[in-house]
């Protein structure tokens, strides 16, 4: 019953009671469209990232810590089969890979540029890059003298598919080694900076062109990306029980700038609630103040009919909690409804330093629009303790003397 008469209450001034709910569900709406886009672009992110180097990486310590270049810490073939026998044997591992990588010179008779090349299993659907490429096609074969350049290195060349070109680079032994190949596809990849100087070759053919039967490091997909430090953890233990020289780290460790985005965007969206917090607290106890205030001889006649301070207070904070639960309800339709529109519309950007269009999107899923509800919850329940409790302490007799 008293959240009935609560509920009767706060519409009996509907214009007032209106107001506040538009106040609450602008705010909402607002603070649910920041959490999607904010939850969204991390996401992103990380997908990326994963992408890109795998939800883990295998390899030598000080290569992958940065301390040494690849041809330094190549892990030999038996160590690999056995590093790929205990990945293999894991639940949720969605794919395993290995993958060398290189710096050299690449061009012909005109002139040359710096390469950064990326030996890759070309079958391997975890490193092959075809879905990005923008013309000719992917690497075909292990040992193929082929290779798919950037787009801007392609340019930078004059060169296309079908074209060949030279590839020179210093071998294991620090020798120097070079080989003519095809260039059989161009990609378009997402940083401009990295288009320019990138290449991809086969596998066997980076072996060869290098003189070793080693590889750099080995890439595992997870169906989780969620649970790379458990996995990383767990074969940690693994590779140190059997005595093998590698060590495992997890994407986020290999892109230490993602914990500092990670950071902004935390600290974005938590300001972003902040300010909606304390627009709908000091919105709603605004009217409720008005509103209560005003109801000072119907509070004397409750509590001459034998209502107790603590029932009237009560009354008055579940009002207050009533136009906190709508004002949520429209906030959280009205947010979810704006993120549907918002994707419908298919807007894309290039990001600095970006290369490709990426789409902006709005996440829409249970934290985005439960936040912003328990926000205003949250604000409603407290902008009402004041006004409540300032009517509840009053007497009966200054309650029903008041005008």
């Amino acid at each position: 019953m008293t959240i009935k008469v609560a509920a009767r209450n706060v519409f009996r001034n509907r214009r007032r009671t209106v107001i506040s709910l538009l106040v609450i569900a602008i705010g909402l709406t607002i603070l649910s469209f920041v959490l999607g886009f904010v939850g969204e672009a991390i996401t992103a992110a990380k997908r990326s990232l994963a992408m890109e180097l795998g939800a883990l990486q295998i390899g030598d310590p000080r290569v992958l810590d940065g301390k040494a270049s690849g041809v330094e810490g190549l892990i030999a073939p038996e160590i690999a089969e056995r590093v790929f026998a205990l990945v293999g044997d894991l639940p949720g591992v969605a794919g395993v890979t290995t993958q060398v990588r290189f710096a050299g010179l690449i061009g012909d008779e005109t002139g040359s540029t710096l390469l950064l090349a990326r030996g890759i299993v070309p079958e391997d659907c975890m490193t092959d890059y075809a879905c990005m490429i923008v013309a000719g096609r992917g690497l075909e074969g292990s040992d193929a003298r082929e290779i798919v350049l950037g787009e801007r290195l392609a340019q930078r060349l004059g060169v296309g598919p079908g074209d060949r070109v030279n590839v020179a680079t210093g071998t294991v032994s620090g020798t120097l080694n070079a080989a003519t190949v095809t260039v059989v596809g161009v990609v378009q990849y997402g940083e401009a900076q990295i288009e320019e100087r990138l290449g991809f070759v086969p596998l066997g053919f980076a072996q060869r062109l290098l003189r070793t039967v080693g590889v750099e490091r080995i890439l595992v997909s997870l169906d989780d990306l969620d649970q790379s430090t458990i996995y990383a953890g767990r074969l940690a233990q693994e590779f140190s029980a059997q005595g093998l020289p590698v060590a495992v780290r997890t994407w986020d460790e290999l892109t230490p700038f993602f914990a500092s985005l990670q950071t902004f965007w935390s600290a974005f969206s938590g300001f972003t609630t902040l300010a909606v917090f304390i627009l709908v607290f000091f919105s709603v106890l605004e009217v409720l103040t008005i509103s209560f205030l005003e109801r000072t001889r119907e509070v004397g006649t409750v509590r001459a009919l034998g209502a107790s301070r603590r029932r009237v207070f009560t009354g008055f904070v579940i009002e207050g909690l009533v136009v906190g639960v709508v004002g949520g309800l429209c906030g959280a339709v009205a947010g979810a409804g704006l993120a549907l529109l918002f994707n419908a519309l298919g807007l894309t950007f290039v990001p600095p330093g970006g290369n490709m269009p990426q789409p902006i999107r709005v996440a829409i899923s249970a934290s985005t629009l439960a936040i912003p509800f328990f926000v205003a919850l949250g604000a409603t329940f407290l902008s009402s303790l004041y006004p409540a409790g300032k009517n509840a302490r009053l007497t009966v007799v200054e309650a029903l003397r008041s005008l």
